[in-house]
């Protein structure tokens, strides 16, 4: 949990986690995909779910378009596109396992948590899932 200590704030905080072609259910530590620092790691996923790429000056094509189609960026769902981001992550998940592994994900998805501040319990209280079939 970040920001420990400061029982006034509430925070969102993530895991991810993989289902295996063998049928577990496996959680995943994206700094092992990404090489990246811990927080840069969960930055990005904060931003994929506050839709930040929608908000900059100059868009990806593929953002503008998405935008135009659905009538701006304040009709975007949360996390419009975490889909790519899990698409991305269980790509590399799979990349370093045999073809033929057990172990390989089918699907990868994000479940998103509540932490509602006020003392240190209550801490999962489940908000939202993202999942991508790979």
């Amino acid at each position: 949990m970040m920001a420990g200590g400061n029982l006034d704030t509430s925070r969102n905080y993530c895991i991810l986690r993989g289902e295996t072609v063998a049928g577990q259910s496996i959680d995943i530590r994206p700094i092992e995909l990404t090489n990246a620092m811990y927080g840069r790691t969960w930055s990005m996923v904060n931003a994929t779910v506050a839709n930040q790429s929608f908000k900059l000056n100059s868009l990806h094509p593929a953002n503008a378009s998405l935008l135009q189609e659905i009538g701006g960026v304040e009709k975007l769902p949360a996390g419009a596109r975490m889909p790519d981001l899990l698409g991305a992550w269980g790509k590399l998940y799979n990349s370093k396992l045999e073809a033929s592994s057990p172990n390989r994900l089918k699907a990868i998805r994000i479940d998103m948590y509540s932490w509602t501040s006020g003392s240190y319990s209550d801490y999962q209280t489940f908000v939202q899932t993202w999942r991508r079939e790979l």
